[in-house]
C-alpha cells in the first residue's frame, strides 16, 4: 500500500508523525492498538469537507519514534505528546477524539485543556473511575492484558516472531483487507514496538487508572462536553457505558453503533461521521 510521506513535529525529545487534511475546525484524531492513524482512513473522507483532520501516530507506533524509556508511555505524556503537534501546527481551539488505546489519551486532552478542547469524541471504552459493574469476560479475549505485564517473559515471546503475535489481533478483524492486515503487521514488526506496546499498555494498567481513581475520589469532572459511540458486537456491547461517562464528565451523550465490533469507525464510518457532524452543530463549532 502506498501512504503519503508523512509530516513530523518534534515535541518531548522525539518526532512525532502525522498527516494534517481537509479545512475547517481542527479535529485531532488519535488511534489504539493494533493500529496507526491509518484506523481513520474511511471515516476520514466524510469529515474533510468540515474539519481539519490532524492525524498523528502515537508515541511507539506507526512512523513516530520508538525507542523512549518505558516510562514516558503514560497517559500524561502521550497527552502532552499530541498537544505538541497541534501548537506545532499553530492551532488554537479543537476538538478530540481516541479509539481504544487513543481513548484515554484523548480524554486526558481534554481534561487537561478544557479551554481549548470544545468537544471529546470517544468511541468503544469505559472510563477508569467511573464506579460502574463490568461484567467477567468469557471469551478468553482479553488473555493478552495479564500476560502483557509478564516483564521479561513477554517481550522474549513476542519478540521471537511480533508478526505472528501481532496478527493473532488482527485476525480478529475480518473486515481488514489482505492488504491493510499486512500494512499493520509490517508496522508493528518493526524494530522497537514490541517494547513500544508493553509499555503502552503497562502504564494504562499501572499508573494511568490510579490518576482517574484519584480524579473520581476528589469529585473531579471532565467539564469538555463528551459523545460517547460503542459497538453494539464490541467490548462494551453490555455494559452502562453512558451511566459511567456521567459519572466522569459533566456533558455526555451517546449511542450503541449497531452492527459493529470494536473498530466502530472502520466498520460503520458513514454512522460515526454523521454523529461527528451532528455533534459539532450541536456544539455550534464553525
Amino acid at each position: 500500500m502506498n501512504y503519503p510521506t508523512p509530516q513530523y513535529a518534534k515535541v518531548n525529545g522525539i518526532r512525532i508523525a502525522y498527516e494534517a487534511t481537509g479545512g475547517g475546525f481542527p479535529l485531532l484524531m488519535l488511534h489504539g492498538f493494533p493500529r496507526t492513524h491509518r484506523t481513520w482512513e474511511k471515516v476520514a473522507p466524510l469529515l474533510t469537507q468540515r474539519f481539519t483532520l490532524i492525524t498523528p501516530d502515537r508515541r511507539g507506533y506507526g512512523d513516530s519514534d520508538r525507542g523512549s524509556a518505558p516510562d514516558t508511555y503514560d497517559n500524561a505524556t502521550m497527552a502532552s505528546d499530541m498537544l505538541g503537534v497541534v501548537d506545532h501546527l499553530g492551532i488554537g481551539d479543537f476538538m478530540v477524539i481516541g479509539h481504544d488505546k487513543g481513548m484515554p489519551t484523548a480524554r486526558r486532552v481534554a481534561a487537561d485543556n478544557a479551554v481549548r478542547v470544545k468537544g471529546a469524541v470517544l468511541l468503544d471504552g469505559m472510563p477508569e473511575g467511573a464506579n460502574v459493574p463490568r461484567g467477567r469476560d468469557t471469551s478468553g479475549r482479553a488473555w493478552y492484558m495479564d500476560f502483557f505485564r509478564q516483564r521479561g517473559v513477554a517481550e522474549q515471546l513476542m519478540g521471537q516472531n511480533p508478526r505472528l503475535f501481532f496478527s493473532l489481533f488482527l485476525e480478529r478483524n475480518p473486515h481488514l483487507t489482505a492488504e491493510e492486515h499486512d500494512f499493520y503487521a509490517s508496522m508493528f514488526s518493526r524494530r522497537g514496538s514490541v517494547d513500544a506496546v508493553l509499555a503502552d499498555y503497562r502504564a494504562g494498567l499501572e499508573v494511568d487508572g490510579q490518576h482517574w481513581r484519584a480524579q473520581a475520589e476528589a469529585g473531579a469532572k471532565m467539564s469538555v462536553p463528551v459523545l460517547a459511540l460503542w459497538g453494539g458486537r464490541g467490548p462494551t456491547a453490555n455494559s452502562p457505558v453512558l451511566d459511567a461517562w456521567r459519572q466522569v464528565a459533566d456533558d455526555v451523550r451517546g449511542e450503541v453503533v449497531e452492527d459493529s465490533a470494536h473498530y466502530v469507525q472502520e466498520e460503520q464510518p458513514e454512522f460515526v461521521a454523521g454523529r461527528i457532524l451532528a455533534f459539532a452543530d450541536e456544539l455550534g463549532l464553525k
